[in-house]
């Protein structure tokens, strides 16, 4: 049997890199902040991002805005709908007098009968409009004339969306779309500033409807509105918010009117899990920072302070966790600990085969992964609405701008599917062994490698016997050159104990000892073929997250 302790690894490695190559390593810990890629390695070194908890959340109703509004719009009625000027009108008289015609509501709220003259409809339920319309009739012609009255097309306007919205603007549409649809037009509700519960319709600067979209996203209600030219909508800027997670249906920050809430009121929205009975609380009063741990019930009455953190646990959660173990080990592939439990104390409890590399251990992490894909999502629909909005300035920037629009849709499609592992870096960290372990972790005791992996655009990509001897470009060669869609520029070697090096092209052909080592996987990313700066960033920088998290190089 065979055990040991995490106190060190490879850092005296790493440090002769540092002194050699000047080859920056990381430890990537994508998905622990807030999913950020810096492509600047240097200015990593030099910075540490503080985040809160809860920043990795989406805001509640964030995925409402993605286009399924704008591309349908409603140009039916209901019932309630009332007739306004500029509404279509098919009517039909026949019996001893015939009359068939589209009448369009004049300025006045009227339109014209011939025999009957003008009939104000202005005002009428949709649902009354054929009564009322043979009503009148009636008192012209008393006996053998009916009448059928029905609206056809309803009004078209245009709508100011305005205040904290992506594309504030002038939206074309109907009197008869959704608010709904004109602030999809608008790009939706900005996620930083925008707030989802303070939106306001106006007329001629008054106030005609307040709205709060979480009432559409839970209950489905949403205030049946009839838009004119001119009116406006206004989103107002983000409340207070706290941010909730755990066993709930919804995670995400929700936001709150008023300095206070109450947890009660924040799960009406997030729904609570039937087995969730703890809440955590994390939250800062009077610039102190609080934290408490207690029955759900006491909880609910916890008055929440902007920028409060609630994670809510179950019984499981509570006593226990339970932890897979995978790879060179001998005994359980599951092993249920005390919650609490540390990585060391699993650590202790391993019996390593003799071909085991324990000095490359590799610890999975749901919450990591999910972290990692919020990241990921966000910046893929960054890239996507930048995509879809840059405006042509020539005839021939039309067509380039469409062809890039295309192919970035094509790119982002495929990048949807990325998986992240969600591997936490365990290496160069001396405190790693007193690390808390979660519940659904999972540990990978890997065999001891012999082998070097190149990756992605390279002729024949393929796995070779290692070689100190060997060069980055010798391996490259090995595995047939680099493909004609190739970043020659820079390499990523992703080792086994998931840390990173950036390697640049000066570089290729020196031995690096001690960077290159047995299980490494070179990584030869594409070349990004787009004509705007920021896009070609930005596809970068999802590139190397995407590489990094799911270990696999995407094509584009």
């Amino acid at each position: 049997m065979k055990k040991m302790k995490l106190l060190k690894s490879t850092s005296a490695m790493a440090k002769q890199s540092f002194r050699k190559g000047r080859i920056f390593s990381l430890l990537v810990l994508l998905g622990l902040a807030s999913g950020a890629w810096a492509l600047d390695t240097q200015q990593l070194d030099k910075e540490r991002q503080q985040v809160k908890a809860g920043d990795h959340l989406p805001a509640f109703g964030e995925s409402l805005f993605k286009g399924a509004f704008k591309d349908q719009p409603f140009r039916g009625f209901n019932g309630g709908y009332r007739v306004t000027v500029g509404d279509q009108i098919a009517l039909q008289l026949w019996g001893a007098y015939s009359f068939n015609a589209v009448l369009t509501v004049d300025a006045q709220g009227n339109i014209f009968i011939p025999e009957v003259g003008p009939v104000h409809v202005a005002g009428v339920d949709n649902g009354e409009l054929n009564n009322f319309v043979l009503r009148h009739v009636k008192r012209v012609f008393k006996n053998n004339v009916q009448a059928y009255a029905n609206l056809e097309a309803s009004q078209p306007v245009k709508v100011f969306v305005t205040g904290y919205v992506k594309s504030p603007g002038l939206y074309p549409g109907f009197s008869s779309d959704s608010v709904l649809y004109y602030l999809d037009s608008a790009g939706g509700i900005s996620r930083e500033s925008g707030s989802f519960i303070d939106i306001k319709v106006l007329r001629q600067g008054e106030e005609l409807q307040r709205i709060n979209l979480y009432n559409f996203l839970v209950d489905g209600r949403m205030p049946a509105l009839q838009l004119r030219n001119g009116d406006s909508i206004v989103v107002g800027p983000r409340q207070g918010f706290i941010s909730i997670e755990g066993a709930v249906q919804e995670s995400g920050q929700i936001e709150f009117i008023g300095p206070t809430t109450q947890l009660g009121e924040m799960l009406m929205v997030a729904k609570p899990d039937p087995q969730a009975n703890y809440a955590r609380i994390t939250q800062v009063i009077d610039d102190e920072q609080q934290a408490s741990y207690m029955p759900l019930q006491e909880a609910l009455l916890t008055p929440l302070h902007p920028g409060a953190h609630v994670e809510l646990v179950s019984d499981s959660d509570i006593s226990s966790i339970s932890v897979r173990v995978n790879g060179e080990v001998d005994g359980p592939a599951a092993y249920v600990l005390p919650y609490g439990a540390t990585l060391q104390d699993l650590l202790d409890k391993l019996r390593y085969r003799d071909n085991a590399d324990p000095f490359a251990i590799q610890l999975y992490r749901k919450s990591v992964a999910k972290k990692q894909k919020v990241a990921l999502e966000r910046s893929l629909d960054a890239l996507e609405m930048e995509a879809l909005t840059r405006q042509p300035t020539t005839t021939s920037d039309k067509a380039s701008i469409k062809d890039s629009a295309a192919m970035i849709q094509n790119f982002i499609a495929k990048a949807r599917n990325a998986k992240p592992r969600g591997q936490v870096v365990l290496a160069n960290n001396i405190n790693a062994g007193a690390m808390l372990l979660e519940d659904g972790d999972e540990l990978v005791v890997p065999l001891r490698a012999s082998t070097v992996s190149v990756v992605g655009e390279v002729i024949f990509p393929t796995s070779l016997v290692f070689n100190e001897r060997n060069t980055l470009e010798d391996y490259i060669e090995l595995a047939g050159g680099f493909s004609n869609n190739a970043d020659t520029d820079e390499l990523v070697v992703l080792h086994l104990d998931g840390t990173i090096s950036r390697i640049k092209e000066s570089k290729f052909d020196n031995r690096l000892k001690g960077i290159l080592r047995p299980g490494d996987e070179i990584m030869v990313m594409p070349k990004i073929q787009a004509s705007e700066l920021q896009v070609t960033k930005d596809v970068t920088e999802i590139l190397y997250r995407i590489a990094v998290g799911t270990a696999a190089v995407l094509s584009f």
